[in-house]
């Protein structure tokens, strides 16, 4: 199967070691007293899964093995790994069956992972209604309800999956149909890992179908890399790993290359709410941290990403002069900040320039006329097949040559602080150049009638150890290399200490003039402020989570 299928297709066939520890985490928590176990794999691929849990359930009787899966090379595969079980396999697409009977003791499965963008918009439209889902819909969150349907009262899930669904607002509806439909026994978040070859952030779901509508307490195991240098793991480094967090222990503790942080999910029906870790220590933490919180940034700012092009190669550039006569007018050529120019507190002036065709004095967005812009004109002309094949900017009503996401034009000019979507620590700076904004990047603006002092607590909070300890502690969507994202959905949540307190007064006059000149020494004592603010003796905060 070459590399083009499997990342078009969302196929990641399960490692051995990974296979046998689903296996293992499933039969601790299935029923004993079950006779003639059904077992179903619905993606089976090259039969790993299937093998796995044939061989952790010798000692049972397991009457029936059955593998589904839509790839005639797969399911030879899958036959020659278990020529010498009894096992069902047919070539069928699982979200296609129209019915099934709830006649499954275990459903062990490592579906495809096909995020919207790839799926398309129709498939996604039909698989949303098909399977009562919102949002942006993963083939996964498809597989899991149509799971859910094949499992009998009281059976058991063993689900391998992108982790993307503990965190995200596209995982909603996964975590919805998890906490409904299932009293979920264990979660291990498996982070950048590395145990597949591919870059995938996994995550184990094991969970009983609910009999009824009892829940119990869900363990939680979360692994990550060590440090951000760490090289793929050895098949011998996996195998110890996977032992390792089998066992009851403490609730972190170092193994090798890896972090391991153990704990609990609370559920408590939010699944609004990203799904996180808690254990004794990041509880205490928090606590002291909401005892001295008065606001979250959404409270008191909005939280937008960028501008969309959705056409960067006819919009933006660093060189303009290359284009000739056709350069546009340089009234409509404005500075872009994109994350290659962020950094910490302030930047200095953009590479980059977009073409923005809005009148910036307009208090509403309002296009230019073109016709004023004789260069400008020319130059879009000459990409107006392309632009033009954006269809949906048409339809929105709005002329060929508009940006998709423009944003108010007027907004530009007011003070803002801006940071990059992904980066390995906080880089939030203050922008009063009125420089656009990039699509890579996401930007703060005040409410009305918020006090402007309120801008700069909030960038010495954002670029605080306190904020990095918080993401990590409530969110925790982190990508390989310890990057992380910082989307309007987790920022918006960042906690705000009193501003008229004295060290809040003293963070506000202080970050104003790191603004201004950048040091370290001033960082330093901003950052002693900020856990004063919260309420941490600074002794202590390094032993504070995350």
């Amino acid at each position: 199967m070459n590399a083009l299928t499997i990342k078009k297709d969302g196929i990641h066939y399960t490692p051995p070691a990974l296979a046998q520890f689903l296996a293992r985490e499933i039969a601790k928590v299935l029923d004993p007293s079950i006779e003639k176990l059904r077992v179903l794999d619905p993606a089976c691929g090259d039969g790993s899964l299937l093998s796995a849990i044939r061989n952790e359930l010798r000692s049972r009787q397991v009457s029936k093995l059955v593998g589904l899966d839509k790839s005639t090379m797969a399911l030879k595969a899958c036959q020659s790994r278990l020529q010498k079980s009894k096992t069902e396999l047919t070539q069928e697409n699982f979200l296609r069956q129209t019915a099934t009977d709830n006649s499954f003791d275990v459903v062990i499965a490592n579906p495809p992972f096909v995020r919207t963008q790839v799926l398309g918009g129709r498939q996604s439209q039909e698989l949303s209604k098909k399977f009562g889902l919102s949002g942006r819909v993963d083939l996964y969150h498809a597989f899991a309800a149509q799971i859910a349907k094949a499992l009998k009262p009281g059976g058991v899930l063993g689900l391998i999956t992108s982790n993307r669904f503990l965190t995200t607002k596209s995982g909603m509806s996964m975590r919805q149909l998890l906490h409904d439909q299932f009293s979920i026994q264990s979660i291990f978040d498996l982070g950048d890992t590395r145990l597949f070859g591919a870059a995938v952030l996994p995550a184990i779901v094991v969970a009983i179908r609910k009999p009824d509508s009892s829940t119990g307490k869900t363990q939680f195991t979360r692994v990550y890399s060590a440090s951000s240098k760490t090289s793929a793991p050895s098949q011998k480094e996996i195998e110890a790993l996977l032992n390792s967090i089998s066992e009851p222990a403490c609730d972190e503790n170092e193994h090798s290359k890896f972090k391991i942080e153990r704990g609990h999910l609370e559920l408590s029906g939010q699944t609004s709410s990203a799904w996180a870790l808690s254990n004794s220590k990041n509880r205490a933490w928090l606590k002291t941290l909401r005892s001295n919180q008065v606001h979250c940034f959404g409270d008191l700012a909005k939280i937008k990403v960028g501008i969309k092009t959705t056409a960067d190669s006819v919009f933006i550039t660093d060189n303009w002069s290359l284009h000739g006569s056709r350069c546009p007018e340089a009234k409509l050529l404005q500075p872009l900040i994109t994350h290659h120019c962020a950094d910490r507190w302030a930047i200095g002036d953009p590479q980059k320039t977009v073409l923005y065709p809005y009148d910036l004095n307009n208090p509403k967005r309002r296009v230019v006329d073109l016709k004023q812009y004789p260069k400008t004109r020319k130059y879009l002309q000459s990409h107006r097949a392309r632009l033009e094949g954006r269809k949906y900017v048409a339809k929105s009503g709005r002329a060929w040559f508009e940006i998709w996401v423009p944003h108010q034009p007027a907004d530009w000019v007011k003070p803002k602080i801006v940071w990059p979507d992904i980066s390995e620590e906080p880089k939030f700076f203050l922008d009063s150049s009125g420089s656009i904004v990039n699509g890579d990047c996401y930007w703060i603006k005040l409410k009305e009638d918020v006090d402007p002092d309120w801008l700069y607590m909030m960038l010495a909070v954002a670029n605080s150890k306190i904020a990095t300890q918080f993401y990590d502690t409530v969110f925790h969507n982190k990508l390989y290399a310890n990057r992380r994202r910082f989307m309007t959905q987790y920022v918006k949540e960042f906690p705000l200490p009193d501003k008229n307190s004295k060290s809040g007064k003293q963070i506000v006059r202080w970050t104003k003039k790191q603004v201004e000149k950048p040091c370290l020494k001033r960082e330093k004592k901003l950052e002693s402020l900020v856990e004063q603010s919260f309420g941490f003796p600074i002794s202590r905060l390094g032993d504070s989570p995350g």
